[in-house]
């Protein structure tokens, strides 16, 4: 249910090599203020390996990077799904992937602090 709403929202974002989704629900749908999804599709990364390790450093940019996005969320008090897609056709540069995720949590805060 949630996953069809997310990909059902007009609300998405690229940031090379990171696309990202996200769509408001109440707050009777979810106990988390924050969902994640991580997405790594076998279309473009073949190997398993390559899958696992992309995941886990995606996983690792977001640990690293996500408290001013769920400061701004708990603070309208608002609940939030994110999809998070590697859309690139190798595995991915720690740095490189650091860097884009920056700047994914940077817009997707303002678009949280703009949001009714």
């Amino acid at each position: 249910m949630l996953i069809e709403k997310l990909y059902s929202s007009p609300n998405r974002e690229l940031f090379f090599p990171l696309s990202i989704r996200w769509c408001f629900i109440d707050a009777s749908e979810s106990t988390e203020p924050v969902q994640v999804l991580i997405v790594a599709p076998k279309r473009k990364l073949h190997h398993a390996v390559d899958r696992n390790r992309t995941k886990r450093i995606i996983r690792e940019c977001y640990r690293l990077n996500k408290k001013p996005l769920v400061d701004a969320i708990k603070q309208k008090d608002l609940h939030i799904v994110l999809s998070l897609n590697y859309i690139h056709t190798h595995t991915p540069n720690f740095h490189k992937l650091e860097a884009s995720m920056v700047k994914l949590v940077t817009k997707l805060t303002e678009t949280i602090s703009n949001h009714d």
